[in-house]
């Protein structure tokens, strides 16, 4: 715990960052059902979707970048409140869509908070959990996995209650869960409401945002956890396509189905997993995990219908890449891991952003089988860079013990010198 502040005003902070995963995971899992509904309704390409999942990246990016600028001038609730507002605006705006462009601009917004409710909860958790980090950052990202269940089976049920409304009545819909997440935050003091405390800056000056932005270990930080997130979120973004046009199922009722069994893998994992983390180490947990995750996906995409019996199981195996890998990087930048983390979130989305385009022009091309297929190579690809990481970090933390060391006995030399 932080030293300086109640036990209540811990876990009241605690309760905040989880909040906002579980709206992120609202927000960006009711869209396993909707897109699908999007695209037939305003009838779009295959290209334009893909085009609509760049663009949820980039404005995440735009919003994350935002949040690490502003975190330290506005502090983690003005950024939280703002981002609940954006998010809500957009789904409400997102009903009223007549066409690509107006359902682009608005679907910018609803995913523009998602950008504060991912950068400002990882950023309080550097501060938070200085204590059994893995366990309360699994507990972190079930949250999300919380908000991934519940929003396919809130859109699937009310297109069951009114399907003549399509998309639009669940974008409305949409609203209200969020608004009540974001209450309770409204009346929460946040006894820690910035990256870092007035003594924590006057004794260590730390990583500012524009060196963190230009360092090579972040951005291979981000490369990895880019390619991670392409896995992860393959079954929001193109499971629903891959049901209803390659294996000809409803996205509405199988596909919400299969969404949440997903995420019901994904969250008791999340939820029973963090003592693995701390008893197996990240970097062992992740191997362990990313390497399932493969064998999973290969076997469940490849026998067709019967694959929806398989591919959830998947839920459970990427349900620690996230949160694990956030714990690599608290290991790696130890003091200063608020900065850096606030900066890789805004960079992997920047990365991803040309992922998810070239993914739509090739379901174009070669049909949608290909989008979903692709976590195969992307979680591979990033099993390669994180031995490549692990590696950087072990001879790190070589060199960072014999220069303790090294600094003891010149130490023990000076005291033992005669006077």
């Amino acid at each position: 715990m932080e030293k300086g502040i109640t036990k209540a005003q811990y876990w009241s902070l605690v309760f905040c960052a989880y909040a906002c995963m579980v709206g992120q995971g609202f927000i960006d899992n009711v869209r396993s059902v909707t897109y699908p509904m999007m695209k037939e309704s305003l009838n779009l390409s295959y290209s334009q979707f893909g085009s609509l999942q760049s663009m949820a990246q980039f404005s995440y990016l735009l919003w994350s970048l935002s949040v690490a600028m502003t975190l330290q001038r506005f502090g983690f609730k003005a950024v939280i409140l703002s981002a609940f507002l954006i998010s809500t605006v957009g789904c409400l705006l997102t009903s009223t869509a007549t066409n690509y462009w107006t359902l682009f601009l608005y679907q910018f917004l609803a995913c523009a908070g998602m950008g504060g409710l991912d950068d400002a909860p990882h950023s309080m958790s550097s501060i938070l959990f200085t204590n059994n980090t893995g366990i309360l950052m699994l507990l972190l990202h079930s949250c999300y996995g919380l908000g991934a269940i519940i929003g396919p089976l809130f859109a699937g049920g009310i297109n069951r209650w009114l399907p003549q409304y399509s998309f639009r009545v669940i974008s409305l819909g949409m609203t209200v869960p969020l608004l009540l997440l974001a209450l309770p935050i409204l009346f929460i003091r946040f006894a820690i409401n910035k990256p870092k405390t007035e003594e924590q800056e006057k004794n260590h000056e730390g990583l500012t945002v524009g060196t963190a932005l230009i360092s090579p270990m972040v951005w291979l930080q981000a490369m990895i956890l880019a390619l991670m997130t392409t896995g992860e979120r393959a079954t929001s973004a193109w499971g629903g396509m891959y049901l209803r046009d390659v294996l000809h199922l409803d996205p509405t009722k199988e596909g919400a189905w299969f969404n949440s069994c997903f995420y019901v893998a994904f969250t008791l994992a999340r939820l029973f997993g963090g003592f693995l983390v701390d008893w197996l180490g990240a970097f062992s947990m992740e191997y362990i995990v990313m390497s399932c995750a493969i064998i999973i996906f290969v076997v469940g995409l490849s026998i067709g219908k019967a694959g929806v019996y398989v591919l959830p199981f998947a839920g459970a195996m990427v349900a620690f890449f996230w949160p694990t890998f956030i714990v690599t990087c608290m290991r790696y930048w130890k003091e200063d891991a608020a900065v850096p983390i606030s900066c890789i979130l805004p960079m992997q989305a920047s990365l991803g952003i040309p992922i998810q385009y070239v993914l739509g022009v090739l379901n174009d091309k070669f049909g949608p089988k290909v989008a979903y297929w692709s976590t195969v190579p992307m979680i591979a690809t990033a099993l390669i860079l994180l031995i490549i990481y692990h590696l950087i970090v072990l001879k790190k933390e070589k060199r960072e013990k014999e220069a303790l060391l090294s600094n003891t006995e010149t130490q023990e030399v000076t005291v033992n010198l005669p006077q």
